[in-house]
């Protein structure tokens, strides 16, 4: 809730600053920023999941943020590392994915695949996939670090003295 309430004050302070600026299009840039608020939304309170799944998937998604928000906290380290790490083994996979595209393109052109497959235009489709697309969909929910809410707390996540 407060993290949406930040989100929410971003996204009007730099509405304000677009609008002091003089920029024709704040109207435009005003509806953008609200169905992205309302994207906000949906992905933490886990709207596009079945209700018997929701909360266990608002938790992670809520650590989620909490790690990527927070990252610079001491005890966060590992866990931010873990998510940094599985997050590029999918982007290898995503490059990986791509080359194998274009190598077959290269290859046999854009005839029928392996199998009766549509070939290239199937393997073309295959990028688009994530495993893990809470660590994608994540980065598009951050706030700057001055706009976060303020962390409760904050010295137990620190070094032990």
């Amino acid at each position: 809730l407060d993290y949406l309430k930040a989100w929410e004050s971003e996204a009007d302070g730099q509405l304000a600053r677009l609008a002091a600026s003089g920029a024709a299009e704040v109207e435009g840039v005003k509806r953008r920023f609200q169905a992205a608020l309302a994207g906000v939304s949906r992905f933490l309170n886990a709207e596009d999941v079945a209700e018997d799944q929701r909360e266990r998937v608002r938790r992670i998604r809520a650590a989620l943020v909490f790690v990527e928000s927070y990252r610079e906290l001491p005890l966060l380290a590992w866990p931010r590392r873990l998510l940094d790490t599985v997050a590029e083994l999918e982007e290898r996979l995503i490059l990986f994915r791509h080359r194998h595209v274009r190598m077959v393109e290269r290859l046999i052109g854009r005839r029928v695949g392996t199998g009766g497959s549509a070939g290239v235009d199937y393997l073309d489709k295959t990028t688009r996939y994530r495993i893990f697309q809470d660590l994608w969909t994540v980065r598009t929910v951050l706030l700057r670090r001055a706009a976060l809410p303020e962390l409760m707390g904050a010295e137990e996540y620190g070094f032990a003295r």
